[in-house]
């Protein structure tokens, strides 16, 4: 069998895949959504061919198959006009009359095609077969290159009008994928024409297919969020050796005519010898020219993650950062800059590569923080230039450009922002893909969290220092109390440094990778791991929240508590909270009830963070300490304040605990042996926030194995 005659099915395979991939990164996108048509209707016509020369034989089996080729040709030009227009997203022209006047055309010529006016009789010559088109055949083409050349016309003026570079590339490898498939793809339908050539129109697929995923990779067509690098390193290998092996059969075929079944035998043979070489050359060219590098991003991540736990020195924390990170993407400039919030500007600490003219400090850009930076979002300059480009944001874009910053990655802990990462050109020429920026995500949260820990150190240190010239300044007297300050201070350094950096800094890590192990990057898992996986993922949830609770009460003790005051509706938080812990309070099979207001309350000045980890706590106790029965949510209006109250059925309260309840490491009586995992921290620091807030917070119950209730009020101006 001549190998040749699997081109098409070759083509029909990549495209399909293409297609499905395309649809299922985007089902709800137009763009997506045509494309995938055409792709699919692509595939019919190879597939077809493919049966059609695999059935020459027999005249019957080709003009069945034929006509099955053109169930799919003939809605070619409607889609493929279709798609020009959510390419240009109808800058060009609207068309609308066009596309229905196409769809309508198509679904015609589908209805002629089991007559014999399209196309009837088979062609039957040394490479293929084909049925003999007929006087509909004849107006079909005609219609054909309309659509196709009104498709071409449009996408050119659609790019000479572009203004963003990255559409113009987009474009510009769209076009020329399109005018190979329609120029080399037409010469399919010389057969029908009596003209036998040898199958070079079926490769069309093969090189549309690879042009279409080189601009998904490297220029993120169709806005596709893929990461397949490395399979397309495979895809061009493949399709380059099978190119490679037509162009000699085709050679051996003119000068040679008499080929055997041994000739085949020995292409194939060596097609697979080359084939290694030919994909080490490719991975070659990807590094030097369109990947940066085809790195590792679990290596990234790990290698960054290893280092950052060594040091709690700032610069070794940068220095480690930004190593890690050239190694893989290999850019140009690299910056990192620290946020004050107070004063609402940047300010570099960090710098390689970028020239600010002795420039050191950047005013934040409200608009841009919103939109990205307080969303943990990585700025990529090309595209926000395109989307965002108005009165608010175009100083600090036109600044971005001028420096030749590429991506801006935040540097957030939680919902704090500590600084930036700016990163410029890579070295390559190729834009940042979605790899490279779930990478830089991870990363930051990595390095914000390092840097953090690190600054809280060196304050730490510096206050150590402050301390010992105060304490030598005091009277003989105070200096006994100074050394006790001392030591306690010192205590709560060592705290500071092993809960923040011992603790913290890993438990993250481990949290993100198991994270990313639930989510599948790293392959699918079975139920069992699945489980085992969620069950380590809720106990490092408890770790973080217990060394959170200690380094809260740190903080309150050393007046170092922050809070971000702003008007908020207590009831969305409260809401927010139920809907969380809805499937915990489900799977003891518990009722909840919550008591809404009448009418609507008056909003608070709170801190959202603060108040909603007071209500979380107060609602999750009385979760973990009710065995059956049911718990009851309530908020209203009580005088000047707005009261917030939660009761259950649970084991209730000693009249003897309840004095005791809201101090430090303190728990009634009996409690641990319904959860052993308390440690007495949590209403202690819910009274801090709540009093902090010019508020109060209380318990009641009528003694043990009567339930009880917790409340606190807000006043309502404060």
């Amino acid at each position: 069998m001549d190998f040749t005659i699997f081109l098409p099915l070759l083509s029909a395979l990549l495209v399909f895949f293409l297609g499905v991939l395309v649809l299922r990164q985007g089902l709800k996108k137009r763009i997506n959504f045509t494309f995938a048509l055409f792709a699919f209707a692509i595939t019919i016509w190879m597939f077809g061919t493919f049966m059609m020369f695999l059935k020459k034989d027999n005249p019957a089996d080709v003009i069945f198959w034929d006509k099955f080729v053109y169930v799919g040709v003939v809605f070619i030009p409607a889609i493929m006009f279709h798609f020009g227009l959510a390419l240009t997203e109808s800058r060009v022209i609207r068309g609308k009359f066009l596309l229905v006047l196409g769809y309508l055309t198509s679904f015609i010529f589908l209805l002629l095609i089991p007559g014999e006016l399209f196309v009837k009789g088979a062609f039957i010559y040394k490479w293929g077969a084909h049925s003999q088109a007929q006087v509909f055949h004849h107006i079909f083409l005609g219609y054909f290159f309309v659509y196709i050349l009104l498709w071409f016309i449009i996408v050119y003026k659609y790019y000479r009008l572009s203004i963003s570079s990255i559409e113009r590339e987009r474009t510009k490898y769209c076009f020329l994928a399109f005018i190979i498939l329609a120029t080399f793809g037409s010469l399919g339908y010389l057969p029908a024409y009596g003209i036998g050539i040898y199958p070079f129109a079926y490769v069309s697929g093969v090189i549309f297919t690879i042009i279409l995923a080189y601009a998904i990779i490297v220029h993120r067509l169709m806005d596709i969020k893929l990461v397949m690098r490395r399979y397309s390193v495979y895809l061009a290998s493949l399709s380059s050796v099978i190119i490679l092996a037509t162009v000699v059969k085709y050679v051996l075929i003119i000068y040679f005519v008499e080929v055997s079944l041994w000739t085949d035998f020995i292409i194939l043979t060596l097609a697979i010898l080359a084939f290694p070489k030919i994909k080490d050359y490719f991975y070659r060219l990807g590094n030097k020219y369109f990947f940066s590098s085809l790195y590792d991003s679990r290596e990234v991540i790990a290698d960054i993650s290893d280092k950052l736990r060594t040091t709690l020195e700032v610069r070794r924390i940068y220095d480690f950062i930004y190593e890690s990170l050239n190694n893989a993407l290999h850019f140009k400039t690299f910056g990192i800059l620290g946020y004050s919030e107070k004063e609402g500007y940047y300010l570099t600490q960090y710098n390689k590569g970028f020239s600010l003219a002795g420039q050191k400090k950047f005013l934040e850009n409200e608009e841009l923080h919103k939109m990205f930076i307080s969303r943990n979002e990585a700025i990529v300059v090309e595209e926000i230039k395109h989307s965002y480009y108005n009165r608010e944001t175009k100083e600090t874009i036109d600044l971005l450009e001028s420096l030749k910053v590429d991506v801006l990655v935040p540097l957030n802990v939680k919902d704090k922002t500590i600084g930036l990462m700016s990163l410029g050109a890579k070295e390559s020429g190729d834009m940042y893909n979605d790899e490279d920026l779930k990478v830089l995500k991870v990363v930051s949260a990595q390095a914000a969290i390092a840097i953090e820990n690190a600054l809280l150190y060196e304050e730490t240190l510096n206050f150590t220092v402050k301390l010992k010239k105060e304490v030598a300044k005091a009277t003989h007297d105070l200096k006994i109390a100074n050394e006790e300050l001392k030591k306690l201070d010192e205590a709560k350094s060592d705290f500071i440094s092993i809960a923040s950096h011992q603790l913290r800094t890993p438990l993250t890590v481990i949290k993100g990778y198991i994270s990313m192990m639930l989510e599948g990057n790293f392959g699918e898992l079975t139920p069992p791991e699945r489980d085992s996986l969620e069950k380590v993922y809720e106990s490092g949830e408890r770790l973080i929240r217990l060394v959170e609770n200690l380094l809260n009460i740190s903080r309150i003790e050393s007046g170092r508590l922050q809070f971000n005051y702003e008007l908020m509706s207590l009831e969305e938080i409260i809401d927010s909270v139920i809907g969380e812990l809805s499937g915990p309070v489900k799977k003891k099979g518990l009722r909840l009830d919550y008591k809404k207001p009448d009418e609507p309350l008056p909003k608070l000045k709170i801190d959202e963070e603060k108040i909603r980890q007071v209500v979380m706590n107060l609602i999750d106790n009385a979760v973990k300490y009710t065995k059956r029965g049911g718990i009851t949510v309530s908020l209203k209006k009580a005088g000047k304040n707005i009261q917030f109250c939660v009761s259950d059925s649970g084991m209730g309260i000693g009249k003897e605990d309840l004095p005791n309840l809201f101090k430090k490491f303190s728990r009634g009586s009996g409690t641990s042996t319904i959860h052993t995992e308390g440690t007495g921290l949590g209403l202690y620091v819910a009274r801090e926030m709540v009093e902090a807030h010019k508020g109060k917070i209380w318990a009641e119950s009528k003694g043990k194995g009567k339930g009880s209730k917790f409340c606190f009020e807000i006043p309502i101006k404060s």
